[in-house]
Order: C-alpha cells, then structure tokens, then sequence
C-alpha cells in the first residue's frame, strides 16, 4: 500500500483497488495508485515529481491542498466542539468552499471562507471565534510542474497574490517555499513559509514549516514554526501530531501561543462523513499585559467534504 495513493475509500476493498506490482516497486510513494474523484483532482501534480504528504494534507485537509492553484472543487463544513479547561466549552461550525462558476474557465473558483482562515497561521493559533463568512474569487493563473500562482480579491476588500514553487530534493523529500503578497484596505502586508517534508516509510510521514510575516500596520513581524508527524491507520484512518510556537517582535518580543497536540480522525458511514478527536495542551499569551495560560484542551470534529475537479 502506498499511503499517498488515495484518502477515501469508497466502499472497495483495498484488494480490489490493488497497484499492479510495477506500481508496488515505484519508489516515488505519493504517486497516485487509484482513481477516486479526489486523487484525480492531484493527479497532475503526483505525476510530475514526488509529494509524501499528498494524502495526509487531502484526508486532514490541509490549507496546502485548499489553497493550492491545482486544487478542484472543495465543500467543506465542520463543526468543532471544544472543552476548554480553564475557559468551559466552546462550539465553532464553518463552512468553507472553493467552486468552480457555472459557465467559466475553472481557473476561476468561488471562495467562501471563515472570518480568519486565510490567516498563513491559522495552523498554529487558536480557532478564531469569529464566524463571519468571507465571500471572493480566486483565479488560478499558472499552474505547470513545480510552480503554482494564483490571485485572490474578497468583499474586506482585500487583494492576494499567491506563488508557491516546490522542489523534490529526493523520491522521499521535498520542499516548498509560499510567498504571499496582499492589501487589505490601508494595510500592505506579505508573508514567506517553508515546509521540509519526509516519508519515513509507508506508514509515517513528517514536515518542519516555518512561516513570517509582516504587516505595514505597526504590529512588526509574527513568527511561527511547527512539528508535525502523520501516521498511516488505513484508507478511512489516520493520525498526526504536531508541536507548534507561534510569536510576536511587538510592542515587545514574546511567545503568544505553543501547543502540543494529536489528531485521530476517520471517515465513517459515508466516504465524505469524518469525525475527529484532538487532545491538546496549550500555553496561550493574549497581549504583553495579560498572564499566561496554561490548559488542556479536548476538541470533536463532525464534517462533511467533498471534493472534486
């Protein structure tokens, strides 16, 4: 089994979707072996060089495979349950889509997001509690081997551009360099993140990133950095765990947010149904004024996703 092969089993056996054995001995593991909607959505990024966290980033849906300009159609709701122990519990429900427009080029996608989720840490903060909804479209300008641009305007407004370009250093290693540049209003802002990536084996897989960001606003630079490792269960389980830290330079140098957390999460009754389970423990810094707050934190996820080209 070559764990980047397909994230959802549609209700086959894994026997039935089995890889011829040229396949089996193809060192290159993210190459996808099945044809589900979703792998073919990555196909042409799979076929032209390796990618090991393919899989792990469409199971989990990582923003990595949301954002990308080689991405289809995604619909994706969720509904996270939370108990915070110092602060109670904690319910958040988003809906985030990238459509294709009936009738246009699918270069160009409707975005519907979350107040926050376009925020390049949103992967080390805590979830924003703001559930405002956030409606643009995105073009997908350039997409070919390697490199991926695309362009972004929403109703804040705000215009993105985006450039990712990705190296493979080995069959079982790439890396990946995103620079963004936006203006939101009277605000010019960029921000640069790096990820290395690893396949161990068939089983696990791990990234370093590493992001940066600054805003002309007066609020100096944000750092973040995290660990994550994924493990392969099956074609409808999997689990990660991450290490992250998350910091400010202003109005003085400190640490705002550091976790550590696991995620199981699985697909059940439906290919397009998933729960997930999340024990955390976070270290958390509201301004420079503020203590800081040590808890435990224990999250449940329903969604439902679909995705599609």
């Amino acid at each position: 089994m070559a764990y980047a092969s397909g994230p959802v089993d549609n209700g086959k056996s894994q026997k039935e979707h089995a890889p011829e054995t040229a396949e089996l001995d193809d060192p290159c593991f993210s190459h996808s072996q099945m044809d589900d909607a979703i792998d073919k959505a990555f196909n042409y990024l799979n076929t032209k060089f390796c990618q090991p966290a393919i899989w792990f980033d469409s199971f989990f849906v990582d923003d990595r495979i949301e954002d990308d300009a080689r991405a289809g159609t995604i619909v994706r709701w969720y509904n996270d349950f939370s108990y915070y122990a110092e602060e109670g519990f904690k319910y958040r429900s988003n809906l985030n889509a990238r459509l294709h427009l009936p009738g246009a080029t699918k270069r160009l996608k409707l975005i519907l997001d979350s107040t926050g989720e376009d925020d390049p840490f949103s992967f080390l903060k805590s979830p924003d509690d703001n559930n405002d909804r956030d409606i643009g479209l995105r073009y997908d300008w350039y997409a070919k081997g390697r490199v991926s641009f695309n362009i972004k305007a929403n109703l804040k407004p705000k215009l993105e551009a985006r450039w990712r370009y990705t190296y493979p250093i080995s069959d079982n290693t790439i890396t990946r360099l995103t620079q963004k540049l936006y203006q939101e209003k009277k605000v010019t802002g960029e921000s640069t993140e790096f990820d290395i990536e690893h396949a161990f084996n068939e089983t696990f897989v791990g990234r370093w990133s590493a992001v940066a960001q600054y805003e002309s606003r007066g609020n100096g630079w944000e750092f973040g950095s995290s660990v994550k490792l994924y493990q392969y269960i099956s074609n409808k389980q999997a689990l990660s765990y991450q290490a992250s830290i998350y910091g400010v330079d202003e109005p003085y140098h400190y640490v705002k947010n550091a976790s550590i957390s696991a995620t199981y999460r699985q697909s059940f009754i439906r290919d397009w149904l998933f729960y997930a389970i999340t024990p955390e423990y976070r270290w958390s810094k509201e301004d420079e004024f503020s203590a800081r707050i040590n808890q435990a934190v224990l999250t449940l996820t329903l969604e439902v996703l679909f995705q599609n080209v």
